[in-house]
């Protein structure tokens, strides 16, 4: 479902969700349907502690508009970045690495998107190549603490203590690291899909004098 674009991930969820309810419970395990009960009160346990660490990513997030850190934050990475691509980036990444340790991806991204536009147009960089730096980097935020939505989840389905998923996570993000670099120094390798699959989507157009695409660089 995914795949084909009829579900998102969280549509997916539920309709896999629906379907063992329905299908597979009755059909294999019948026995098992008077234990429904008890499965439903282990998983809202399971999932109350993500869902307060998004209610309270959701608020921080909130204050931080409010104070309208966003218009602080522009002003100080136009001072230190001047018009330099990299040194933008660089600074953008160290932004959203600790903000993704505090404010989910969406939050973020809605809040600090007016500053990402401009200082895009700033350092001339393709947007693109702008949001695969910016989504990598916010993805990073799902594994570290104090929110680590995702390495939280996984901590309690294992039954590890998060701390300790936390410290064997360290190779992560080391891995982490090396590709949000990878991705702000190598620009041309970033866009080099996108070139083949949708030109027009990194600023290409139609070669005038025969076949091809003339693209910037």
């Amino acid at each position: 479902g995914i795949l084909t674009g009829w579900f998102t991930p969280t549509e997916a969820g539920m309709a896999a969700a629906a379907y063992i309810l329905l299908v597979l419970i009755p059909a294999l395990n019948p026995r098992h349907i008077r234990h429904l009960p008890g499965d439903f009160i282990y998983t809202g346990l399971l999932y109350s502690l993500p869902l307060a660490a998004v209610a309270g990513a959701s608020a921080f997030g909130w204050m931080l508009a409010y104070l309208r850190g966003p218009d602080t934050v522009a002003e100080y990475i136009s001072y230190y970045g001047g018009t330099d691509p990299r040194t933008i980036m660089l600074l953008l990444v160290i932004l959203f690495v600790i903000l993704g340790d505090f404010i989910d991806a969406i939050p973020a991204i809605i809040i600090f998107m007016p500053i990402i536009n401009k200082l895009t147009q700033v350092g001339n960089i393709n947007p693109v190549h702008m949001g695969v730096v910016i989504i990598t980097t916010l993805v990073f935020g799902l594994i570290t603490p104090p929110y680590g939505l995702s390495l939280l989840i996984a901590s309690k389905f294992i039954g590890v203590p998060f701390y300790r998923a936390m410290f064997r996570s360290l190779p992560l993000y080391v891995v982490f690291f090396i590709t949000i670099a990878f991705t702000v120094l190598f620009p041309d390798v970033v866009l080099w899909l996108p070139k083949q699959l949708l030109p027009q989507s990194v600023g290409c157009f139609p070669n005038p004098s025969g076949a091809g695409w003339i693209c910037p660089k």
